[in-house]
């Protein structure tokens, strides 16, 4: 009997998800299986390959125990053991689709849940489909990430119709680039496409797809300039809030009370749509997000206590009569509009090496999107400290709140306006060492402080007691006099004055 040499490895990809890779027959063969979790990337032991002991994992709103990932990875693993020995017991050696199937039907997964087979027939394309099909159910996955990727798909295909893995090398890659500048795509859109591509690729090696040299290295060399990041301000938002729109505009303001909600709160537009009665509770809002998984707890304001009154009327599934979201941006930007939320936006961006400037009002591009961000940026502005406002959004780390912080111009501005506060005091003080004496006294006396000129000494400034008597002291002791002054004292209420 021949035994097969294989190297199975338990791995944590960037994104959470539990993988294994099977290595055989000198490593010419190689399957990649998802184990069916996701996990904190931090809570992995390398070293035993297996989910670091008593950790738990939130995973589609539920808490899962490392006991059970592991059982599961261990699972996987005397399953690929039995397959082996399987084939071992006839001198012979699995194919990549051998071993698939079987470990699948040992495990009672479904078709639908498998990795995809390998099938040198197959074309990228059909590779595609079996991405869109298969990579929902390995989590992260959003509602909106298929339609992008399926944009990013378009514009492959555009630049090539014949395109195919053995095809797509790095050379490709270059032209691809050149296809999008000549087809004016501005820099950023660029990159964020490659990034999807790559993405894509990715997810295709593991499944033991082969990717040609330097294509999951490629990088664009473009010059990018982060998207100035739109919300509005405090004054802006209420405004905004308490605007009052004619009879036969009430959409508009609908969509205005939809808007100033998630700014009030930090919901996305997934969340806003999937609030039922059951996630109010004692002013506050318990659910997990649609996109993350995340369980928040947010405490309401009275602003989003009044716009959830002013809809007690509605008596659907949901808290709010929430349009889709292409109605809701449509109306909100003439919303905006009316309500004269006229205030200008540069964005500046590079297209291959051209720099372009557009300058555009707030309610030509004004979305969904713009309330959270103005929740961010009030909340910080109003002086919230970032990790409460983190606890709202459902933001892990301070990196991926960097960009609202930056913005955060009013509480800068608040706390920069002490620069100009020393500058009044010093501009004072500069003034006052240039005036004579008589200017001095002068300008004393309008404020009700009497001012001793002796002929041969400097001038000294008096000050009116700062007890209760009518004696006057020079402005150097002025601060300690209090304490001693007799008719200020509780003690001694009848005593004289100071002097």
């Amino acid at each position: 009997m021949k035994k097969t040499n294989f190297s199975t490895r338990a791995y944590v990809m960037k994104n959470g998800q539990v993988m294994i890779r099977v290595r055989w027959n000198s490593k010419k063969n190689e399957v990649g299986f998802s184990i069916g979790y996701t996990i904190d990337p931090l809570k992995w032991d390398s070293d035993k390959q297996l989910v670091k002991s008593n950790t738990t994992h939130k995973i589609g709103g539920k808490i899962v125990y490392a006991r059970e990932i592991n059982n599961a990875i261990r699972s996987f693993l005397v399953c690929i053991e039995e397959v082996f020995a399987k084939y071992d017991l006839h001198s012979k050696i699995p194919t990549t689709t051998d071993l698939k199937e079987l470990v699948n039907e040992k495990l009672g997964r479904t078709k639908e849940v498998e990795v995809i087979q390998e099938d040198e027939n197959k074309t990228l394309k059909d590779i595609f489909s079996d991405f869109l099909r298969l990579r929902p159910q390995e989590g992260n996955w959003s509602q909106n990430a298929q339609y992008k990727y399926e944009q990013m798909w378009h514009q492959l295909t555009g630049y090539d119709p014949k395109i195919e893995l053995d095809t797509l090398n790095k050379d490709k890659m270059v032209q691809l680039m050149n296809w999008y500048i000549k087809n004016n795509y501005c820099n950023r859109t660029i990159v964020k496409q490659f990034k999807m591509l790559k993405s894509f690729l990715r997810w295709v090696s593991r499944n033991g797809y082969v990717i040609q040299p330097g294509v999951l290295e490629f990088k664009p060399k473009l010059k990018v300039i982060p998207k100035a990041v739109t919300f509005l301000k405090y004054k802006e938002l209420m405004h905004f809030f308490h605007y009052e729109y004619p009879k036969e505009k009430e959409h508009l303001s609908k969509a205005r009370d939809m808007f100033c909600f998630m700014a009030f709160t930090s919901l996305r537009y997934s969340d806003l749509a999937a609030l039922k009665p059951v996630n109010l509770v004692d002013g506050y809002l318990d659910f997990c997000t649609e996109k993350t998984d995340d369980k928040l707890h947010i405490a309401l304001n009275e602003h989003a206590q009044q716009i959830i009154e002013k809809y007690s009327w509605y008596k659907g599934d949901t808290i709010f009569p929430v349009p889709s979201n292409q109605k809701l941006n449509d109306y909100l930007k003439e919303a905006a509009k009316l309500a004269e939320l006229d205030r200008e936006i540069s964005q500046v961006y590079f297209k291959g090496n051209t720099r372009h400037e557009d300058t555009y009002k707030f309610w030509e591009q004004i979305s969904c999107h713009d309330a959270r961000r103005t929740f961010v940026c009030c909340s910080l502005a109003l002086g919230i400290p970032a990790s409460v406002v983190m606890s709202c959004t459902g933001h892990s780390d301070y990196e991926s709140m960097k960009p609202y912080i930056e913005v955060a111009d009013e509480t800068q501005k608040m706390q920069m306006e002490k620069w100009n506060t020393h500058q009044y005091k010093s501009g004072i003080i500069e003034s006052m060492e240039k005036m004579t004496s008589e200017q001095l006294k002068q300008l004393f006396e309008v404020s009700g402080v009497t001012v001793a000129l002796p002929i041969t000494q400097p001038y000294r400034v008096v000050m009116p007691c700062p007890g209760s008597c009518t004696t006057r002291w020079p402005q150097s002791i002025w601060k300690k006099q209090a304490p001693f002054c007799r008719s200020s004292s509780a003690l001694r209420p009848s005593a004289a004055p100071c002097r």
